[in-house]
């Protein structure tokens, strides 16, 4: 079937529907009216001349009439206009207003500029003329049409292009299925625990932050009907909530298939990240575990191991028996410190390979084989996990880099001197253990724990179905949408993503704890992703206090109402939870105490260059208020080294 051809006034030519448009990267991969994403799913329209042109429209952005009266500016009509360079404030939000928006021409208004979204409420108000029919949707009257359009028209109300009754304005092109006029505005629905309100186009704050629909997950359009709940911000298609049609959504393409019986349960704790993920990656990458619990070998208490990724080399297995009997162990001097607001307890130890915790495994009945002890250094604080200690130091290739002659090769990061980027996470390490690719010019590194990603997930913010995959598919052009952070990523950049629907999660997102501890808050708060279920209202992060996206995941109370950021824990969920903090520094040249590197959070601005130093990496002294920002702290580190060399 040919499909219709549309003029527009932004393109020469006729625009037509470009199937899976999402897909084809030699097109945009936003919509130039409304300046949203294009997701799978999206009618969207482009140039049927093949001229070279990689514009698109949603096909609802490319039907917006050229000029309409807005009640904010009655004044003079308001036209519409390309603002592609974002350079105008919308008068309504006031955002920047990019891609097409309705502007004011005339002299002395000074270019009043609003966004189509902001338009979409007043997009229907004509002159008034007979009525037959008063619906609330319009502000004129309607005419029924018993069958007297037999060509396909599409409705206004839930946009579907058909043939049947309907009614019509006679005043203005406005027409509605009679099915659709005859909706009611609140009923209860199967899909949701509270009745839906019907609204005659999306409220602004579900196009503001990119809603989509709760049942197909698609985008909502800007102009059609929706019913939603006000009271838990879930919106829905018109034609998804009536739908009667039986979800088959856990069908063949989400069926369980060898691997997925196994699948790991996300998000995970933080003191549970070793047990789920780096121990079941090393079984994997290696049979056997160097040192076993049940060997009688006295090596394995007092022997030393080589370890090359190490200054010192040599590493002596620690039991955990041993080092509680031992008060006067240099362990005691180096665990995790409460200043940085870290979730975990004082007494564990961290590991330098991971940066999680080191604790104890009950040991159980399945026969798991838990491990009795971990490995450190004689002459430093350095300690890691047994698994850490037996990481293969090169592996072939890994899913989330499946790239041919890319082998990974197993590096340390330098002590606060090298600092690396994940390439999946996007999060910093500076003193931990990663894999760096080999192949020249890659530069791809990953950190342990992202390394570890098992290939099938199950993931709590998405329970509708059963599994998310791993997608290792190589293709530069192809970008994906995280459902939490929104940011679109390269295919190389690792996410998982449902088979049965668009759903994504992006690897920085899947790293989130499931728990966190705020420094603001005594108890520990939960990884959330329907806070908006039985709370209306606005969000507000209580850390940096700025306005919250309500439907991103955040860390949550619903006791106390008290919300944050992920990014608003630097250390644990933010830009630096790669990074082990506590080590202690000796710069006497600048200060006279010891300083500790952690997050700065007893004064605002470094001492040394008065730059804003506030939650971000640091030196602090334990004795006063003396804080050094991470830049001057190394620079004089490095001064100090360089006089020692000499």
């Amino acid at each position: 079937m040919e499909h219709e051809s549309f003029t527009h006034m932004f393109h020469e030519h006729p625009l037509s529907l470009i199937p899976y448009s999402s897909q084809n990267r030699f097109y945009e991969y936003w919509c130039y009216g409304c300046w949203r994403n294009i997701l799978p799913g999206d009618a969207t329209y482009g140039c049927s001349r093949g001229c070279g042109s990689l514009t698109l429209f949603h096909k609802e952005c490319m039907e917006m009439p050229r000029e309409i009266v807005h009640p904010i500016h009655p004044s003079h009509p308001l036209t519409l206009h390309d603002s592609r360079y974002g350079l105008q404030m919308c008068a309504v939000c006031e955002g920047y207003v990019y891609g097409l928006g309705y502007r004011c021409s005339q002299g002395g208004c000074d270019g009043l500029c609003i966004h189509m979204g902001c338009a979409d409420d007043v997009l229907n108000d004509k002159k008034e003329k007979e009525p037959i029919m008063k619906h609330p949707s319009h502000p004129h009257e309607l005419r029924f049409s018993k069958k007297t359009r037999w060509c396909p028209f599409p409705c206004d109300a839930c946009g579907a292009t058909e043939k049947g009754d309907s009614y019509t304005c006679i005043v203005c092109d406005y027409c509605i299925h009679e099915s659709c006029a005859l909706l009611p505005l609140s009923k209860d629905f199967p899909h949701h625990q509270h009745a839906l309100s019907l609204a005659f186009s999306p409220p602004r704050e579900y196009i503001q932050y990119e809603f989509d629909c709760g049942i197909c997950s698609t985008t909502l359009p800007l102009r059609r009907w929706v019913y939603h709940c006000p009271l838990c911000r879930y919106v829905v298609h018109l034609n998804c909530a009536t739908s009667t049609l039986v979800d088959n959504d856990n069908g063949d393409a989400n069926a369980i298939d060898g691997d997925e019986k196994e699948a790991t349960k996300f998000p995970i704790a933080v003191e549970d990240m070793y047990e789920e993920m780096i121990r079941p990656f090393v079984k994997r990458q290696k049979e056997q575990i160097l040192i076993r619990h049940n060997d009688c070998d006295n090596h394995n208490i007092s022997g030393k191991y080589s370890f090359s990724n190490h200054p010192h080399h040599l590493l002596t297995f620690t039991t955990f028996s041993s080092a509680s009997s031992s008060s006067s162990s240099s362990h005691d001097h180096y665990k995790r410190d409460e200043d940085g607001f870290e979730n975990i307890p004082r007494w564990e130890l961290i590991c330098d390979g991971c940066m999680l915790p080191i604790h104890e495994k009950k040991q159980t009945n399945d026969g798991d084989g838990y491990e009795t002890g971990y490995m450190s250094c004689d002459e430093c604080k350095y300690f890691l996990h047994l698994s850490c200690f037996n990481l293969p130091l090169e592996i072939p290739s890994l899913p989330i880099h499946p790239l041919k002659d890319h082998s990974l090769m197993l590096r340390s990061a330098g002590k606060l001197t090298h600092w690396i980027q994940c390439g999946v996470c996007d999060n910093c390490s500076t003193n931990g253990l990663y894999y760096s690719c080999t192949y020249e010019d890659c530069g791809f590194n990953i950190d342990i724990k992202c390394a570890s990603l098992p290939n099938i997930i199950k993931h709590a913010a998405h329970p509708r179905h059963n599994y998310l995959k791993l997608v290792t598919k190589v293709n530069i052009y192809e970008f994906v949408f995280c459902v939490n952070c929104h940011r679109n990523k390269f295919s190389r950049k690792a996410h998982f993503k449902c088979n049965s629907c668009r759903i994504s999660v992006c690897g920085d997102c899947v790293m989130l704890p499931a728990k966190n501890n705020h420094r603001l808050e005594n108890h520990l708060l939960s990884l959330t992703y329907d806070t908006c279920v039985n709370r209306p209202g606005e969000f507000y992060c209580s850390s940096c206090e700025r306005h919250m996206d309500p439907r991103s995941w955040m860390y949550h109370c619903r006791d106390c109402d008290q919300s944050f950021h992920p990014d608003c824990f630097p250390a644990t969920s933010g830009w630096y939870r790669n990074i082990k903090f506590g080590t202690e520094h000796v710069i006497s040249s600048i200060h006279d105490h010891p300083l500790r590197f952690q997050i700065i959070t007893n004064k605002k601005r470094c001492d040394q260059c008065h730059e804003d130093s506030y939650d971000k990496p640091g030196f602090q002294c334990g004795s006063c208020f003396f804080v050094m920002c991470k830049y001057c702290g190394l620079k004089h580190m490095a001064d100090v080294n360089a006089d020692e060399a000499i």
